[in-house]
């Protein structure tokens, strides 16, 4: 019998958008549990984050190009530009101060005005470039811990519970012990973020396997913009272990110059403040321009292409950038060398489908805050703003309703399920063979696609989940800090989302931001800017659009070559 604890409010995940969804929901008096399959304010997205948008609305101007770069160049206009607005003025006028009230400093002028990094779109930073998000959570840790949520850290979230459609909880795999227990909760709050390891490079870690976007897929939520993934293009490329380093293309702090990338003749190809001035993340717009370099054979996917700060004095560097701790350990002169870089599955902008008034999915007593979410790609402010409205709504609907009973049957045979990974017979496949596979296809598939390649992706996967999945193959039956018997069960969450992933990118018949099919390369506005949405329902797949509306911004032109738009 597995046993059963009850809440509140429940929320899945410990990054910016769960902390402080379940911070918010214990402040209007919710007992709040929150679980983490890493360690709160330790693992995941939110500890990368460096440079945070500081919306400034002191002109006209700076109103504008920061609305511009939230709709147009951060999300490609497939989000709603009313939510934009609220979340700039939150974070504005509560999340910088709330933070600073913690003890995590801003820079100011002598004035005591907030100093931003200066940009066309300024931001924030908390420390060093790539340091902001270490900072700000482990503040949030000590809030969580300090407010006597209960924690559940290293345990994951394997399915969500309903009674009929409503959402009532979940099941949770201890790892540390390898039990599995349920949750009861009155309301459900999934904040998992928006990053993944579903490729053979990718930003994601180790714990990150699309926990969030699988169980929402199987409890039948609705999906929306799976295949708008994001790609670093200046990340180290060997050794491997280091792909997470990433050269910023953003303004360095202490100075107003940007890194630059050279193609394999020396030429360089892309520089911020050069190519991209109005966006402060210009990661589209460098992918976009190395995709010519490949069609030119000056470059290649997994190198051939160098990133570097050499143009900029190495004192200013080694003062303001930690990353030339990077070039000192391979013996390199950050003043003078530029270091190979290959390419990296990164952010998601799609995920489940949200009312952004209130962050409610399409299923009732589940919400969705942050980076899993369809209706903004991300970032430590953002998610932050989602987990309040979240938190808050779901703490609410808490006390406005009365407990539903648990479903003993799907409790049982998530049981069954889980607890069936765990065999050790003879001549089966471990699951990292099969994780890798996954990985293996999605990087093949790659940032060039087109209905033949997806297709065939989708074929691999279809095949992993026959072929491989009812053979798995424990090394050991231990129930303590089993990793196999977790690598089976992120298998299947990959499978579920990479399909899902697959079977979106299938349906939107056009190229936009980071995603491109050589098949449909034009941005078609007149058709596609809108919410593709996908569901699965007992095995069946089922697709379908809804528009945007363009409360502020509007593209300049309904259809345009891929590879001439800027966003």
């Amino acid at each position: 019998m597995v046993d059963v604890i009850e809440t509140d409010v429940l929320v899945i995940g410990g990054g910016a958008a769960g902390a402080n969804a379940a911070l918010k929901a214990a402040g209007k008096g919710a007992r709040v549990t929150l679980v983490v399959k890493g360690l709160l304010g330790k693992s995941g997205c939110s500890i990368f984050a460096s440079h945070l948008p500081y919306h400034d609305i002191s002109t006209p101007q700076k109103s504008r190009d920061r609305l511009r770069y939230s709709v147009r160049y951060y999300n490609h206009y497939l989000t709603d530009q009313d939510y934009c607005v609220r979340m700039g003025a939150y974070m504005r006028t509560e999340f910088f101060p709330e933070l600073e009230s913690l003890g995590v400093y801003w820079r100011r002028d002598d004035e005591g005005q907030v100093k931003a990094v200066t940009s066309r779109t300024p931001a924030l930073v908390a420390h060093k470039q790539g340091a902001s998000g270490i900072i700000i959570m482990e503040r949030r840790r000590r809030q969580v811990l300090g407010a006597g949520i209960s924690v559940f850290e290293e345990c994951a979230a394997t399915s969500l519970l309903q009674s009929g459609q409503r959402v009532v909880g979940a099941t949770v795999f201890d790892y540390r012990r390898g039990r599995l227990f349920g949750i009861s909760a009155k309301s459900t709050v999934i904040a998992t973020g928006h990053s993944d390891y579903l490729a053979a490079r990718a930003t994601g870690t180790r714990e990150q396997s699309a926990d969030g976007i699988a169980m929402a897929l199987r409890a039948g939520a609705d999906l929306a913009n799976l295949e708008i993934q994001w790609w670093h293009i200046s990340d180290v490329l060997e050794p491997k272990s280091w792909m997470r380093y990433h050269f910023y293309p953003n303004p360095l702090v202490g100075t107003e110059e940007t890194s630059r990338i050279y193609n394999s003749e020396g030429e360089m190809f892309f520089e911020q403040k050069s190519h991209n001035p109005t966006s402060s993340a210009p990661y589209v717009e460098q992918i976009r321009r190395l995709a010519l370099q490949v069609a030119a054979g000056k470059a290649r996917w997994d190198g051939g292409y160098y990133s570097g700060y050499d143009h900029i004095p190495s004192d200013i560097i080694n003062t303001y950038q930690h990353q030339a701790k990077i070039w000192k350990k391979l013996g390199l002169d950050v003043g003078k060398d530029r270091l190979e870089c290959g390419i990296t599955l990164h952010m998601r902008q799609g995920g489940i489908l949200v009312d952004t008034e209130r962050m409610e999915t399409s299923l009732p007593g589940l919400f969705a805050a942050g980076g899993i979410a369809s209706h903004y790609l991300g970032g430590v402010g953002p998610v932050s703003y989602d987990g309040k409205i979240a938190g808050e709504a779901a703490a609410e609907m808490a006390r406005a309703g009365g407990r539903h009973d648990l479903p003993r049957e799907a409790i049982a045979a998530e049981e069954r399920r889980v607890f069936g990974f765990l065999r050790a017979e003879g001549g089966g496949v471990r699951p990292v063979e099969a994780k890798l596979k996954i990985r293996e296809i999605m990087w093949e598939l790659g940032y060039v696609k087109n209905e033949t390649k997806l297709l065939a992706a989708l074929d691999g996967l279809l095949a992993v989940r026959a072929e491989m999945v009812p053979r798995f193959q424990l090394q050991s039956t231990s129930r303590s800090w089993n990793t196999g018997w977790m690598d089976a069960l992120d298998v299947c969450a990959m499978l579920d989302a990479c399909e899902a992933t697959l079977r979106s990118a299938l349906a939107r018949k056009e190229s936009r931001g980071p995603f491109y099919r050589e098949d449909y390369p034009f941005v078609d506005n007149e058709e596609w800017l809108c919410k593709n949405i996908v569901r699965c329902e007992r095995g069946e797949w089922t697709s379908r659009t809804e528009r945007y509306e363009l409360t502020h911004l509007t593209p300049e032109r309904n259809r345009e070559p891929f590879f001439e738009a800027d966003y």
